[in-house]
């Protein structure tokens, strides 16, 4: 079995695990586990020498603070230990579920092997965007879900029956990972890619992006462009002080922000039409 580097992040403030972990996973680690303020990232001893720690603490981010510590770890059968730390989720009257995961008795199901992509459901900000697609209208909708990740999202507006769903990333294990995702649900139509919105010359009815604020404020003039009349829009990836700003840039460019909700500090906006 496999001998591993364990690479324990700890993050300050607890509440930028996320967009920290987003960071991390552009280094080649083969694998992440979230815990309450610090996240566990695993290279094999072979590959470890690819890994320049203090390029990984050099975080792009204002006020927050990153330290580690380095664990060497003898070969074990890592598929238990991975299994024994990712529990399924309830939201609403859906379950999601890992493949290894016994059946457990729930109204609807979603079945999510998250490999490196982001997305299993336990984010608060994944249980908020899963929330508000669930108060959705998805039926015969056309949807984009931008930083689609593992496809969750994605996977949940087609199985509410959206017609036409796109899941883009800048990653491409995300994209794979998301398409993997949509066949043990079911699903094989959905268009998971690498494609910039630029790409996009068609509008959408539904419009989600679950990323972070800097990107969110970079892409919300375009998510403006691409929606219908009828549209909505929901993000989520930020906090409480952010809501000005984006509220703000959604007004300038014809949205009007509907609803907002909260969880662990984390928020999701919805935005229609003027």
């Amino acid at each position: 079995m496999k001998a591993y580097c364990a690479y324990h992040f700890t993050i300050f403030p607890a509440h930028k695990l996320e967009i920290v972990s987003a960071w991390l996973s552009h280094f080649p680690f083969e694998s992440f586990v979230e815990h309450e303020g610090f996240v566990t990232a695993y290279i094999s001893k072979e590959e470890a020498h690819k890994i320049v720690l203090s390029d990984c603490l050099d975080v792009p981010y204002e006020n927050v603070k990153v330290s580690a510590s380095v664990e060497d770890i003898d070969g074990q059968n890592w598929n238990s230990v991975w299994e024994a730390q990712f529990k399924p989720i309830r939201v609403g009257d859906w379950i999601i579920r890992a493949s290894f995961h016994a059946h457990e008795n729930a109204t609807h199901e979603l079945i999510i092997d998250p490999q490196m992509s982001f997305g299993t459901g336990h984010h608060a900000t994944t249980q908020l965007m899963l929330s508000q697609v669930l108060q959705l209208s998805c039926n015969k909708k056309t949807v984009l879900d931008v930083g689609t990740g593992t496809g969750v999202l994605a996977i949940l507006a087609k199985k509410l029956g959206a017609a036409n769903v796109f899941g883009i990333d800048i990653e491409d294990w995300c994209v794979e990972n998301a398409k993997e995702n949509a066949l043990k649900n079911g699903v094989s139509d959905i268009n998971f890619s690498l494609d910039e919105l630029s790409s996009f010359q068609t509008k959408f009815d539904i419009i989600i992006a679950n990323i972070n604020r800097n990107v969110l404020i970079q892409h919300l003039p375009k998510y403006a462009k691409l929606l219908n009349g009828n549209g909505v829009i929901l993000l989520s990836g930020f906090h409480e002080k952010d809501i000005a700003i984006l509220k703000e840039l959604a007004h300038t460019h014809g949205l009007r922000c509907e609803n907002e909700t909260e969880k662990e500090d984390w928020i999701c906006l919805k935005f229609l039409l003027s």
